[in-house]
């Protein structure tokens, strides 16, 4: 699979080639009254439909039956010191995920439960609280049978482009572990009991969606305490197999959170692990890497230093450099941020925060949308048959548009996960399609934390980037223009959007002097009336301005860096 992507912005071109400061401040720019909320899980989604992210808290933990709540988005990035909403039931809430289950247009979460009313007596289960319009329904109206149950995600675990319910299973206290778990989803709703089962327990602490393997259909990763962590990877029809196709080399794991990413040039798969060391282990954060395949077993690549007992963690590319970075944190812990190499991470902290405070989750977005902008990724010569895309960035804000072979998608053709980079098709692809997927990233995100100290709010840290650059969206606009890849080695793309047959096009390229450097007339791809493809093998490396111009349009700003 290839893909191609394009900023649809011009960018001051210091940014583009030059790495940032680690932007945040040591405190937080918000916190939320405590009101003795045991904060743990963490959504950033809209949930009244207002185009603004909103704040999902689980809270309860293993310590207090408590709320849902939600802190509505004041329309300009600020929020609320008190829940806006709150759900009229009380469960010992674990960790959470949001996505459109239903496919109705609004976003739903579901909710792990890890203990029961009892205590650690009785376990808990997962649960559903849909989107009625713009507010989540006041109790859930789907819960699973009983299982203890600290994590959840949502993905498409059978490949028919909805979102299923994964969930970690164990009570590690108590030495209680149960299988891996997935409820399929049908038609927006779910059986009580699982669908899917891994062959083996497991003490599972956390798990995610990802295409570990590239063979297009998504994987289940699952991290555990006493036990390996796993890897469950998907077959060529999209099944998932039970037994666990990869298992960490470290027999005995003591883990709390769990993120999935893509390094290196080529965007080969890893994931990161936070130890916890309550119960046993070091306490370290892990990286396994598997740029040569997904082998039986092996070992964490990297570990940082002891954080003890670690908790949230999150990757994303905060100093612009584009190579992911480590977030994380710990309980009556701070936040670190270890900056990426590319292929992994350097081996201290560089930048901590002035907090200490129980970090449970943390995620990134763009809360007051002043560095939105706007990706189109095209991907060509993917696997046959398969449906899952990834995309070139790490965190999506949202979708806007996806079309096949020039067709624009309904929404109800695909499912994904906001913060993550895959989509899953409801019809698989074949080798001969043309997927363009126009999305939305941030280039300076904000960070949300959940604390379950429940002397202490939740924290935001707003991104102290200066927001920069002018935003060109093509959406809806005859004009439009999308050019990829960008950077470019040798060939560049060029897709003009919204008129249906082109002659030919004018390209005029400058170099930062204002010296023109080429000028060519070039004819459309011969399948694709809109697609112009031009060869820049001559240029040296550097920044230049492109120029397209025919009949009906004239842009010039196309700001192109061009690689060795």
């Amino acid at each position: 699979m290839k893909t191609f992507s394009l900023y649809l912005t011009l960018c001051v071109f210091a940014t583009v080639i030059s790495a940032q400061e680690i932007p945040y401040n040591q405190l937080p720019d918000w916190q939320s009254t405590p009101m003795g909320h045991i904060a743990t899980g963490l959504a950033l989604t809209d949930i009244n439909g207002d185009g603004w992210k909103d704040i999902v808290a689980a809270n309860g933990n293993d310590i207090q039956r408590q709320s849902l709540v939600v802190y509505y988005n004041n329309g300009d990035g600020t929020f609320p010191l008190t829940p806006s909403w709150s759900s009229t039931d009380i469960d010992y809430h674990g960790h959470c995920a949001a996505g459109d289950i239903n496919k109705d247009g609004w976003m739903d979460i579901a909710v792990s439960v890890y203990i029961g009313p009892a205590g650690f007596s009785e376990p808990g289960k997962v649960k559903v609280y849909y989107n009625t319009g713009g507010e989540l329904e006041s109790t859930p109206s789907f819960e699973s049978i009983n299982f203890y149950t600290f994590s959840c995600a949502l993905g498409d675990a059978d490949a028919d482009g909805d979102l299923d319910i994964a969930v970690a299973t164990s009570e590690s206290y108590g030495d209680i572990w149960d299988y891996g778990k997935v409820f399929y989803n049908e038609n927006g709703t779910f059986n009580n009991s699982p669908d899917w089962q891994s062959s083996n327990l497991m003490g599972g602490m956390d798990v995610e969606f990802g295409d570990i393997d590239n063979n297009g259909f998504l994987d289940l990763v699952f991290i555990c305490n006493e036990f390996p962590n796993a890897i469950y990877l998907a077959d060529e029809t999209g099944t998932i197999d039970p037994d666990p196709d990869w298992q960490s080399s470290e027999t005995l794991t003591y883990n709390n959170s769990l993120d999935i990413g893509f390094f290196g040039n080529d965007g080969f798969p890893g994931f990161v692990t936070t130890g916890n060391d309550q119960l046993g282990g070091d306490g370290k954060v892990r990286l396994y890497d598997f740029q040569s395949g997904v082998p039986a077993n092996s070992a964490a690549a990297w570990l940082s230093p002891a954080v003890g007992y670690g908790s949230g963690v999150l990757l994303a590319d905060v100093n612009k450099d584009s190579y992911l970075d480590l977030i994380y944190g710990g309980w009556w812990y701070p936040m670190e941020i270890i900056p990426g190499t590319g292929s992994s991470f350097e081996n201290t902290p560089a930048y901590t925060s002035a907090t200490s405070s129980v970090v449970e989750t943390i995620q990134a977005a763009d809360l007051g949308k002043e560095s939105v902008v706007t990706m189109v990724d095209t991907i060509t010569g993917t696997t046959n048959f398969s449906s899952a895309i990834r995309l070139s960035h790490q965190l999506v804000e949202s979708i806007v548009e996806i079309s096949r072979n020039g067709v624009t998608l309904d929404p109800d053709e695909y499912c994904y996960v906001q913060n993550k980079n895959w989509i899953s098709l409801s019809v698989p692809l074949s080798v001969w399609d043309l997927i363009i997927v126009e999305y939305e990233i941030s280039s300076d995100p904000d960070l949300v934390i959940t604390n379950w100290d429940s002397s202490k709010g939740n924290y935001i840290f707003y991104n102290t980037n200066i927001p920069t650059g002018i935003h060109y969206t093509y959406r809806g606009d005859e004009s439009g223009i999308n050019i990829y890849p960008n950077p470019v080695r040798d060939v560049i793309h060029i897709r003009l959007h919204g008129v249906l047959e082109r002659k030919e096009i004018d390209i005029t390229i400058w170099d930062l002097t204002g010296n023109m450097v080429m000028k060519a007339t070039i004819n459309p791809h011969p399948e694709f009336m809109n697609l112009f493809t031009i060869h820049l093998q001559h240029l040296q490396a550097g920044s230049y301005f492109l120029s397209v111009q025919d009949f009906e349009i004239v842009n010039t700003n196309k700001l192109i860096v061009k690689i060795d």
